[in-house]
């Protein structure tokens, strides 16, 4: 039985009779656009007339295709047949184009590695999330659909409206990009009808000293003995975990006590003055390094003592130790947090912290302003004393002020009344 209209619900209950090879079913809105339903497969299907000839273009498979895409791409073949383009030429020189995949890794990826510091994230987002969707396929095969299918995919997947927020944009960066470079036939990102996630805001997260004891306990029980070294780097420095990872021996100047970040979140580096107790830590991690290797240690402080390299696989420890700890809210990027609260906490002000912990505008240090409420009592009571005590100086005064009036005064009828004897 047809179905009365052309719907995904209604192409959804369809079969095909078992008499018959196949069913025809033609969409009473779009010209040429029609379902065919076999046994095996439903697919859509256009058919227009070019010249005296009349062809079949296959739009592709249902569900994976809704109509809603069908529809489109049924009026763009129209329009190509209007202006006696054949649209089944266009796309077999379409075909002739590079894959999302080979366009990421062959353009994007060498220019962005050029431009952009965090390029590496953008290759991490791409590999995990978007290929494995996207990868395969030209970009005018994507459709807006599949973008809301992805999403929808990736938030029963259970990830972060961030994380998913994060791929979309790389997904549209990578349409613009394509655009500007004038690749045939890629439209702008707005084409996708992108709609990101409306991300939760965010909590900072901050250690209590109790938490403390309890966090470096399970360190102490880890067998992972660098990332207890980890961990109290990045504690005592309050540095970007991409920043602790990365950073080499060479770029520390232990004798003046100075750790040079040679590439920050803003791309620029900077100089760090370090407490004593990094200078004692990195002095044991130096020691661990000599203990496990022959020669010479490793060039990253907290490298992979195995393969050279920065140690990144840090998060099953991690976990492991955060729980047993009950911080299962706390993530790693938590620590630079707790580094910023204790140093606010105690009186350092907010354009120390800001230099400490690198950022560029003090908008973003502003955050921490709330968490020392006794010290910022503390600077009013000091705005208060240096107000009583102007007062006071300037009660004194005018009492000098009047004590002179009246010894003037009674100088002066002194002197009148000594007139007048005379």
């Amino acid at each position: 039985m047809k179905p009365t209209q052309f719907t995904n619900k209604a192409l959804e209950s369809l079969t095909c009779p078992p008499d018959k090879r196949y069913l025809y079913v033609k969409d009473p809105k779009t010209l040429g656009l029609s379902a065919v339903v076999t046994k095996a497969s439903k697919r859509f299907l256009f058919r227009y007339r070019i010249g005296n000839r009349q062809r079949n273009m296959s739009l592709g498979a249902f569900p994976h295709l809704r109509v809603v895409d069908a529809r489109r791409l049924a009026l763009e073949n129209n329009r190509q047949v209007a202006y006696g383009i054949d649209p089944l030429e266009e796309k077999s020189k379409s075909r002739a184009m590079p894959s999302l995949n080979v366009f990421f890794h062959s353009q994007y990826l060498p220019f962005i590695k050029l431009h952009k510091p965090s390029w590496h994230v953008d290759e991490s987002l791409f590999r995990l999330h978007l290929a494995p969707m996207f990868g395969g396929k030209i970009f005018s095969e994507i459709t807006p659909s599949m973008v809301i299918r992805y999403t929808a995919g990736k938030k029963v997947a259970g990830f972060s409206a961030g994380m998913i927020n994060q791929s979309l944009v790389l997904l549209g960066a990578l349409f613009n990009r394509a655009h500007k470079w004038r690749l045939k036939n890629v439209p702008p990102s707005r084409h996708l009808d992108i709609q990101y996630l409306k991300d939760p805001p965010k909590l900072n997260r901050y250690l209590s000293e109790e938490e403390h004891i309890k966090l470096f306990h399970e360190l102490n029980r880890s067998k992972n003995h660098m990332l207890k070294f980890f961990i109290g780097f990045l504690l005592l420095t309050g540095a970007r975990r991409s920043e602790a990872a990365q950073a080499r021996w060479q770029d520390f100047d232990l004798e003046n006590a100075v750790w040079t970040i040679p590439k920050t979140k803003s791309g620029q580096f900077r100089k760090l003055a370090i407490a004593e107790a990094v200078l004692d830590l990195l002095c044991v991690v130096e020691q661990f390094h000599y203990q496990h290797l022959q020669e010479r240690p490793c060039a990253y402080v907290f490298g992979n003592l195995k393969t050279g390299r920065p140690y990144q696989n840090l998060y099953r420890s991690w976990n492991k130790a955060r729980c047993a700890a009950g911080l299962r809210d706390f993530r790693l990027h938590d620590l630079r947090h707790s580094f910023a609260s204790i140093l606010v906490n105690n009186g350092v002000s907010i354009y120390e912290v800001q230099n400490l912990l690198g950022h560029a505008s003090i908008n973003t240090t502003k955050r921490y302003a709330h968490l020392a409420p006794e010290t910022l009592r503390k600077s009013a009571q000091i705005a208060a004393n240096v107000y009583s005590l102007a007062k006071r100086g300037g009660e004194a005064d005018h009492l000098k002020r009047g004590h002179r009036a009246n010894a003037l005064n009674a100088r002066n009828k002194r002197n009148i009344t000594g007139s007048k004897k005379k």
